[in-house]
């Protein structure tokens, strides 16, 4: 176990030595040796992250919905996306567990939020959320499927109307009308996803 090395990682000094302890251990050692391990702090944790992500994506993306915002916080919290980060993989370096446990995401991800959950008990929310965005923040806000395009025209353009062209059993095709030139257009099941599309066109080029 390496706590010096978490407390670098995380930018956070322990004042109760025994929390960041407790985060680093797999419950393989508690089978051994009795000590806490970080069960607890991974439920705790887990609920801080998925706050704190759903918080960030409801400032960032304001046009939509609860579905796709959750899909949008789904590919930010869930274990695959979580296991890659550099943070999550540095933090197991500094943790310990049985030999006859296997690495594996699922590993990697829960001490990265027991962490979270340890940094919240020593430092406060604050503190736990800080280092939930320095860690995950990019992939909110860098990865192109999170991209809001419809706020990205809203941006773009000063005046424009999003003009229905047909509605067929198949679904919605719309245009997209910047001082009476149509720059875009766009289909989807829905007006909404038609309008959606429409604006993916406009800022990335209408494909």
């Amino acid at each position: 176990m390496n706590i010096a090395r978490a407390e670098e990682i995380t930018s956070h000094i322990f004042k109760d030595k025994a929390v960041i302890k407790a985060a680093l251990t797999h419950p393989s050692v508690t089978a051994l040796t009795g000590e806490p391990n970080y069960d607890r702090l991974e439920f705790l944790g887990d609920s801080i992250l998925g706050a704190v992500v759903s918080e960030r994506l409801f400032s960032l993306y304001p046009h939509s919905d609860a579905g796709e915002l959750t899909n949008m916080r789904k590919a930010v919290v869930s274990k695959q996306p979580i296991s890659k980060l550099t943070a999550a993989l540095e933090l197991q370096k500094c943790s310990d567990c049985a030999q006859n446990i296997p690495f594996n995401e699922k590993r990697v991800c829960d001490i990265y939020e027991s962490v979270i959950g340890a940094l919240c008990v020593d430092g406060g929310i604050a503190i736990a959320r800080e280092f939930v965005l320095k860690t995950v923040g990019g992939a909110i806000s860098d990865h192109p499927n999170y991209r809001d395009y419809k706020s990205a025209v809203n941006e773009k353009y000063a005046h424009y109307d999003y003009r229905v062209v047909k509605e067929t059993d198949d679904g919605v095709e719309v245009e997209l009308v910047v001082e009476g030139k149509v720059i875009a257009s766009g289909f989807g099941p829905s007006k909404k996803q038609a309008e959606i599309d429409c604006a993916k066109h406009a800022i990335e080029g209408n494909k």
